[in-house]
């Protein structure tokens, strides 16, 4: 008897043996952002992405920190990283309040490939980083990524009103959200 439902959409832990469909994940995320250029430039290469994380997958994961990979089958089609964010409150952002700061995790990278956006993917993503982490949520987005907006407008973001300005011209906003 055949399914008419399709392929597993699912998220789980990254584990020993993700790095390099993570490392690949990135480096087209990142290629999409700066440029093959600039990638060549930097000498950011697949495997030596896959190199670092594969030291990272080795090694103890510190609390408060998420990383996670979305399935779409049995093929990695997306990834997460999160944990705490201590430059928010570092920076004297809106989200302090008093002498102590929010708790708050940063999303530091959530990529899906494009061939497979639309699919949900990154929305089960953000739920798991949300499920297994604390506080506010909080992600950087580029002022012209219009793309990342509309997602995390959808997710119940909104702009801090916390600007970065990278080392290239680069502008970031913070945005954030309010865990239940």
């Amino acid at each position: 008897m055949s399914s008419a439902t399709g392929p597993d959409r699912s998220v789980r832990p990254a584990q020993s043996g993700d790095a390099r469909a993570i490392a690949r994940l990135q480096r087209a995320a990142w290629r999409s952002l700066m440029g093959q250029g600039a990638l060549d430039a930097q000498g950011i290469t697949e495997e030596a992405l896959a190199d670092q994380w594969e030291a990272t997958l080795a090694s103890p994961r510190p609390g408060g920190t998420a990383l996670l990979v979305a399935l779409h089958g049995n093929t990695i089609v997306g990834f997460a990283l999160a944990g705490p964010d201590e430059a928010g409150a570092a920076s004297g952002d809106s989200a302090q309040s008093g002498a102590a700061a929010v708790a708050a995790t940063q999303v530091y990278e959530l990529t899906v490939d494009r061939n497979f956006r639309r699919s949900g993917h990154a929305s089960r993503l953000l739920s798991a980083v949300a499920d297994l982490t604390g506080g506010q949520l909080r992600v950087w987005v580029g002022v012209d990524d219009e793309e990342r907006q509309r997602f995390y407008t959808s997710a119940g973001f909104a702009p801090s009103g916390a600007v970065r300005v990278m080392g290239d011209g680069y502008t970031q906003h913070m945005w954030w959200a309010e865990r239940d």
